[in-house]
């Protein structure tokens, strides 16, 4: 059982401590994970937390079949794509909200993206379309596996070879309209 299975056991038999070690391991990246859905950090937080609470409200069964963190993505992806679904694919925002939210986002967009090479990667990655950010982002950021990725999306683990490689020729060519590859 990996960490995150261990932990989740343990908070099944009781031990809430079990539930704060899932939201300290795996919060942040559930959070960037949702927001290639959305590009909006703050609805991809709160869709992470919708998804914590799913976790220890309706206390789904953990089989196994996959890792944890896995299992855990694929239930946030869930939870991110009815709330999609329900909202017609756009999370209403005041106005005033909005100049708020754009400034948290770019500020943590900078706390995670220090350095020019890696904003410009993210500013391309943002630019993808929403599957090719999510299988870009599982594989190299989450270091998921193909089989992993595909059980997260729902897809075959050729499908995901497939969109993985579409994904960074889409990429390669938003990073040479930022002039950070040269052209072939």
């Amino acid at each position: 059982m990996d960490n995150g299975a261990s932990s989740y056991h343990r908070f099944l038999t009781g031990d809430w401590d079990g539930l704060t070690e899932i939201v300290e391991e795996y919060y942040k990246g559930l959070v960037l994970y949702l927001n290639t859905f959305v590009n909006n950090l703050q609805d991809a937080e709160d869709m992470a937390e919708e998804t914590l609470f799913v976790l220890s409200t309706q206390k789904p069964d953990f089989t196994g079949k996959s890792s944890f963190k896995t299992w855990l993505y694929g239930i946030g992806r869930n939870v991110t794509c009815a709330r999609l679904r329900k909202n017609h694919g756009t999370v209403p925002l005041s106005p005033e909200d909005m100049s708020v939210l754009v400034a948290e986002e770019q500020d943590a967009a900078k706390e995670f993206f220090r350095d020019e090479e890696k904003r410009a990667l993210h500013r391309c990655l943002s630019r993808l379309r929403q599957d090719f950010r999510q299988v870009l982002w599982l594989r190299y950021f989450e270091d998921m596996s193909a089989a992993e990725i595909a059980a997260v999306m729902n897809k075959t683990v050729f499908g995901v070879n497939q969109l993985t490689a579409r994904a960074k020729k889409a990429l390669r060519k938003e990073m040479e309209k930022e002039g950070y590859l040269e052209k072939n």
